[in-house]
């Protein structure tokens, strides 16, 4: 029939992968080839896929000659479900999914499209890869551990001598929030929404379960022990969890989830996020019991639960506060053209008497045919700190009988309320950045 290339080693016949080989038979109904060992007269079966097609001997030996980068050289899963795909492309379609630690044969390397974590390619490259069933396709490095046959594939997996790892034990103890906490904490703009006591990483060192949650994705998986599979780099056994160790207090996690699509998350520890210290601080100046005591002494290891609700709990008495002092200023507050605006200090209000020609480009046309409209109104989101000196905030309305909700940047003034239509107004993560380019005022006056 022709020659091929041994493609996975058969060391008890003294052939290795790259090897080139007579082939005489192909058995469809056996699914194997026979061929001969070269050297000797000896004939073998071999399943069809541990050889590549028969050719002539010349192109077998280009073949063997595009394979030899690889030649003796395996790889481990170091993620469970790692998948392997039609293309080198992180979206093509999936034709196998690794165990962990599953030893596949690494044939050569491809051009490919890169795969990123956020906004970071990760490092790697894309490597045509053979499983032990036969499945081939392309797989990216970054969760795959290369050995040499030769070295065996403990070479691969943990090292032999199991030593005390002091930093994955602080790791594993660590109380983890996401990263950007840190950065909403330093601005001093609490934005509710994104930061709740649920949201982080739990290594589950006492529960047996690994998890996040961050606004976009919550998952979570039992596991029976950590895996160290590089440099500062670990997996959660039989999950599809995996753990790089930046620094004691910030790891990056990777999950990947059905659509075997790996995403990536930064945890910093909740001491590094400033949450005790900032409530601490807000605590001290409301002149109540903080997690500090008089001198500066830490009392008990405060629980991330606790520091998180303790947050939003300073942030909601923070802007109650701020919508009570509105409502003592009016509460009010009239205008020929735009009705007579009522905000009462229980977070309820009523809108009346507003020319519904003058109105339409503020509110939702199907609320003027209205005469009076009635809802809520809250403190929701914070201005920058460019609009600081122009605005006190906004105000967000929840109007019976709309879905969406209506939002004015504020501003009192000696005599009145200043409203601004917020409509084409830039907000990013809860802070209004920029105004409108042509907004609508509305000025009140206090009645």
């Amino acid at each position: 029939m022709g020659y091929g290339v041994v493609l996975w080693s058969i060391p008890e016949h003294g052939l290795f992968d790259g090897t080139v080989v007579p082939v005489y038979v192909r058995s469809n109904i056996g699914k194997v080839y026979i061929i001969g060992i070269p050297g000797s007269k000896q004939k073998i079966e071999v399943p069809l896929w541990r050889i590549t097609d028969p050719e002539s001997k010349g192109k077998a030996l280009k073949t063997a000659q595009r394979l030899a980068e690889y030649r003796r050289q395996y790889a481990v899963a170091a993620l469970d479900g790692l998948p392997i795909r039609t293309e080198p492309v992180n979206t093509a379609k999936q034709v196998y999914r690794l165990r962990l630690n599953e030893v596949i044969k690494v044939l050569y390397k491809g051009e490919g499209q890169a795969v990123m974590a956020g906004n970071t390619p990760l490092e790697g490259i894309w490597l045509r890869v053979l499983t032990e069933d036969g499945s081939s396709g392309w797989c990216f490095s970054y969760n795959l551990r290369l050995f040499d046959e030769r070295n065996g594939v403990h070479a691969a997996l943990q090292p032999a001598a199991e030593e005390k790892d002091e930093l994955l034990e602080e790791v594993l103890k660590t109380e983890w929030v996401p990263e950007y906490y840190k950065s909403i904490i330093a601005s001093g703009k609490i934005d509710t929404d994104r930061i709740k006591s649920e949201y982080g990483f739990d290594t589950g060192a006492d529960s047996g379960f690994v998890s996040i949650s961050v606004p976009e994705l919550s998952a979570k998986a039992a596991y029976k022990g950590t895996a160290k599979t590089g440099e500062n780099t670990y997996t959660f056994t039989g999950t599809s969890f995996a753990m790089t160790v930046l620094s004691p207090s910030s790891v990056t996690v990777q999950y990947t989830g059905q659509d075997g699509l790996p995403v990536s998350y930064t945890f910093i520890s909740l001491e590094q996020s400033g949450v005790v210290q900032f409530v601490s601080l807000s605590q001290s100046v409301q002149g109540e019991n903080g997690f500090v005591d008089g001198s500066d002494e830490r009392k008990d290891e405060p629980k991330k639960e606790d520091c998180v609700a303790a947050l939003i709990e300073n942030e909601n008495r923070r802007r109650t506060e701020q919508y009570r002092r509105l409502s003592s200023f009016g509460p009010v507050f009239v205008s020929s053209n735009y009705g007579t605006l009522q905000l009462n200090e229980n977070g309820s209000f009523m809108w009346r008497n507003f020319k519904p020609a003058i109105t339409s480009e503020i509110l939702p046309q199907s609320l003027n045919r209205e005469s009076t409209l009635r809802g809520t109104v809250r403190i929701k989101y914070f201005v920058s700190n460019a609009l600081e000196t122009q605005f006190d905030g906004v105000l967000t309305f929840a109007i019976k009988g709309i879905e969406d909700e209506v939002n004015f940047l504020y501003k009192t003034e000696e005599t009145g309320l200043r409203l601004e239509d917020m409509r084409g107004a830039s907000v990013r993560n809860g802070v209004v950045q920029s105004r409108s380019g042509n907004p609508s005022v509305l000025f009140f006056a206090k009645q």
